[in-house]
């Protein structure tokens, strides 16, 4: 049986969403991985210039969340990732509150029957730190 290219994309993309979801559960909470952090403040902006970006997002992860910072695409029909977990092991490690980047999708898309092309969404990413303060309590 001759799969379609949108099937054999949404097959990937269910794929990377268990692994994603499997690893989600096996990371260390951010009161281990993280614990200078008392939250930390995710901002997402999406661009494409050949379609209409999905909407920007914010996302603020406290002490007992995961430190899982691999996020899929936004679109339905892609099967790639962000991965921040460089940029906020950067912010731990050089002892500032605020970073800033930007990351291109590097998955494919099936949009159509057309076969698969590739995503080149463009995320802009701002992270915040709320720090803990010594001898406060949590």
């Amino acid at each position: 049986m001759k799969l379609s290219s949108s099937r054999k994309n949404s097959t990937g993309r269910n794929a990377l969403r268990e692994r994603q979801r499997r690893d989600r559960a096996l990371a260390p909470a951010m009161r281990v991985r993280y614990p200078q952090f008392a939250a930390l403040r995710l901002e997402c902006e999406f661009s494409d210039a050949a379609v209409s970006a999905p909407a920007p997002h914010v996302m603020v992860m406290h002490p007992p969340a995961p430190a899982f910072f691999l996020f899929p695409c936004p679109f339905a029909d892609c099967d790639g990732e962000y991965d921040l977990t460089a940029a906020v092991a950067d912010l731990a490690r050089d002892g500032v509150t605020q970073c800033a980047g930007q990351l291109r999708c590097a998955g494919h898309r099936t949009p159509d029957r057309n076969g698969r092309m590739p995503c080149l969404l463009t995320l802009d990413y701002s992270l915040t730190a709320t720090v803990v303060i010594p001898g406060a309590v949590r």
